[in-house]
């Protein structure tokens, strides 16, 4: 079970994933049928309705799986306890899963949060228990005529990387290709108001306006940076390529993650 917004309380935080792809991952590892509730819905019920009503009648609920912070109902009054004190009566069997923790911290969405921002990919993949990407159409950019093509990505539904320049993968129409990206605002040709991500894509030509690409993070390698000129731009993204054709030749995909 899973809902489609975020509580209010946390209307400052955005979702990993968008809905389409979160639910994928869940079915992904074996889960059959995936219910999506309407938040506003739901969050007005007391715990005892929203027991009794959601969980019990319309999904004839009889095991339940949760972490030990779980809140639900009218102001997340109801919780673990009450799961507890009901249980027997309502004949369903409840399992409290324990922390998985990472570097001894406690994995959660906040603290995937807070590695993508550093930039920390291994770290990220570590929690996830997969690499990192983002799905995205292709849209029109400014068409300044730079010397690097890229495949503008519209993203507006979930937590991006550090801002910066990244290797990565790119799957597109089932093929897999190298490339490189840049999360920002691109402050030397564009100066966007909102940060936008940028892929060029090594020995690729062809047009994909309109077209789902999945970009895989590998690895971050510099800062986003505004130059004096064109010029100076564009001999420091021939570098960067150079950089990327040397992690892909070497296989360095395993770069490891720590805990600082």
């Amino acid at each position: 079970m899973t809902f489609k917004t975020i509580p209010r309380r946390k209307k400052t935080k955005e979702f990993i994933k968008d809905l389409k792809t979160r639910i994928e991952l869940i079915k992904q590892i074996g889960v059959d049928s995936v219910k999506v509730l309407n938040l506003k819905k739901v969050s007005c019920l007391s715990p005892e309705k929203f027991l009794k009503d959601i969980l019990i009648k319309k999904f004839n609920m009889k095991y339940l799986v949760l972490g030990k912070d779980f809140r639900f109902g009218q102001g997340a009054r109801g919780n673990i306890k009450f799961l507890k004190e009901n249980s027997k009566r309502c004949g369903f069997v409840l399992k409290v899963i324990r922390d998985v923790k990472f570097c001894g911290k406690r994995i959660s969405s906040t603290l995937i949060r807070k590695y993508l921002k550093l930039g920390k990919i291994k770290e990220v993949e570590k929690m996830l228990g997969r690499k990192y990407f983002i799905k995205g159409k292709v849209i029109h950019g400014k068409h300044i005529g730079f010397e690097f093509p890229t495949a503008n990505i519209k993203i507006d539904y979930e937590n991006i990387p550090a801002q910066g320049v990244w290797i990565v993968e790119v799957e597109y129409n089932e093929r897999k290709f190298k490339g490189i990206a840049n999360i920002g605002v691109a402050p030397t040709l564009k100066n966007e108001k909102k940060p936008l991500i940028e892929v060029y894509i090594l020995n690729f030509d062809e047009k994909i306006y309109n077209k789902t690409l999945k970009i895989i993070f590998l690895k971050k390698i510099r800062n986003e940076k505004k130059f004096k000129n064109k010029k100076d731009l564009t001999e420091q993204v021939k570098n960067d390529i150079k950089i990327a054709r040397k992690f892909f030749k070497g296989g360095a995909y395993g770069n490891k993650s720590s805990c600082r």
